[in-house]
């Protein structure tokens, strides 16, 4: 099966009588055309033009059938997850998958694989997530992150958008929480990668008190650093996450590299949409390969 059906009929199940619509700009008119030509339904491509940052919001037109939809499949250039067509469509009983700045390759790698065994993994460590009350998160020579996650939900990204109102990222493959966003205290070392400047030559170092980063080290042209420092809330400790797709390979694109089987990854700045209190411009995920994840003293990661 072609990455393109696995999107329509193992995610998202589309049925002849359903109404897809598949959104799309200029750079990545390409892929979605074969989305297009893959479904076998009341089908609608819509090209618009890309916007100039993850968030914004799309076209009033677009916005207006993706709630009209009975499911979306948005390859955009740009990341329509934090926006409110997004989440008016999915209030009006749309199911949405998002892929944001995806390749041919990601999607042949991470997309086309085994999803029962996938979720099973998922929603196995999300259930942990769920049940611990504290994370600590060992990484490069020693150091170490301590996060309360006491009463917050763990979530499954399974690549599961079979019921009404379903939203998620594909390529899937993570469980992730939002720790409580004042507790992270300790220190982090990060060696994949960081959004939005992809693969590291080398380590950024991150000093965490309060939940917020106090002092950073690392490559000095680093977007990703001057964003930490200078975005309202994005130096805040968001999220935590746990790859799990086997597909999935480190690649400095962040919609496929936190869900390398393998890797961790903690998130800086908006968790709102998925169980926090933080609200920022921006989220911001840093990958780690050298790591070792402990919930309430128990190693869950790496397999």
């Amino acid at each position: 099966m072609s990455w393109a059906r696995k999107i329509l009929e193992e995610c998202l199940r589309v049925e002849e009588d359903e109404r897809l619509l598949v959104l799309t700009d200029p750079e990545m008119e390409e892929l979605a055309r074969e989305v297009f030509e893959a479904a076998d339904c009341d089908r609608s491509l819509m090209v618009v033009e890309p916007r100039e940052r993850h968030g914004e919001e799309p076209p009033g037109p677009a916005a207006a059938a993706m709630r009209e939809a009975d499911a979306v499949v948005a390859l955009t250039s740009w990341s329509i997850t934090h926006t409110r067509a997004r989440k008016e469509a999915c209030e009006a009983g749309a199911r949405v998958a998002s892929m944001p700045g995806a390749t041919r390759g990601m999607l042949e790698r991470a997309v086309d694989v085994d999803y029962g065994r996938l979720r099973r993994r998922a929603r196995e460590l999300s259930e942990l997530l769920t049940e611990a009350s504290e994370a600590e998160l060992v990484t490069g020579d020693g150091a170490r992150l301590y996060l309360d996650l006491s009463d917050r939900d763990g979530i499954p990204d399974d690549g599961d958008l079979r019921e009404p109102g379903a939203f998620g990222n594909l390529p899937a493959g993570e469980a992730f929480v939002a720790p409580i966003e004042d507790s992270a205290e300790g220190e982090l070392v990060i060696d994949g990668s960081v959004a939005p400047d992809g693969l590291l030559d080398e380590p950024v170092r991150l000093e965490v008190s309060g939940g917020r980063v106090v002092d950073a080290s690392g490559p000095d042209d680093l977007e990703f650093l001057r964003l930490i420092e200078e975005a309202e809330g994005g130096d805040v400790v968001c999220e935590l996450g746990i790859g799990v797709n086997p597909g999935a390979k480190l690649r400095g694109n962040p919609l496929e590299d936190e869900k390398a089987l393998g890797t961790v990854h903690v998130g800086f700045g908006d968790n709102s949409t998925f169980g926090g209190e933080n609200e920022s411009e921006v989220h911001l995920d840093a990958v780690i390969t050298d790591f070792e994840l402990y919930l309430d003293g128990e190693k869950v990661a790496p397999p």
